[in-house]
């Protein structure tokens, strides 16, 4: 009974229970039922991300490169690309997490608390899960993500106007060790 009234409460329109007792009740259902939409009023994405990572890795012989940049968004879109039912993962997974990792960092570019600490480990387990373990027979040591987000213009009926810029979002490298790859 408690759970079905904590989503009612999550869903009903503003009242005195869910003003008084709201963060209690977004702790028990935010983890497990997130809602990033609104069922009358969609808001579609007004921007194009693109999330990409390099690659830190050493040779047997203890030298270190830096690949080229590799743009998982890219990936992710030649997955779906002309499939009628294409996955949830290939679609939003890499999106999210790195939308979620990226709201909890600070002006230093450092997690905010535990949840960014938690948000930034799953964006780089995804991450980890895509580009595995070597790269080119070299172990890898270290990553770096950065976003590139680019306005999608308004259709020509529209009086609204975007910018016509790209903008980026270079998060710090981070180190890769044999503990991240645990249960991946």
């Amino acid at each position: 009974m408690t759970h079905l009234a904590a989503i009612f409460l999550t869903l009903a329109p503003v009242n005195v229970i869910r003003a008084t007792h709201g963060e209690t009740i977004d702790s028990y259902v935010r983890p497990e039922f997130a809602q990033d939409w609104k069922l009358f009023a969609p808001n579609p994405k007004q921007r194009n991300d693109a999330i990409g990572v390099r690659l830190r890795t050493t040779g047997a012989d203890g030298t270190t490169h830096t690949s080229d940049w590799v743009n998982l968004t890219a990936q992710d879109v030649a997955v779906i690309q002309g499939n009628p039912a294409p996955s949830h993962v290939h679609q939003n997974m890499l999106r999210i997490a790195w939308d979620n990792a990226e709201s909890l960092r600070d002006v230093r570019n450092l997690p905010r608390g535990a949840r960014g600490t938690v948000a930034a480990d799953y964006l780089k387990r995804i991450v980890l899960q895509r580009v595995g373990r070597e790269r080119q027979g070299e172990r890898i040591t270290a990553m770096q993500l950065a976003g590139r987000y680019t306005m999608v213009q308004p259709p020509t009926w529209s009086s609204e106007t975007a910018p016509d810029t790209t903008t980026y979002r270079m998060l710090p490298w981070w180190p890769v060790t044999d503990q991240d790859y645990k249960g991946l």
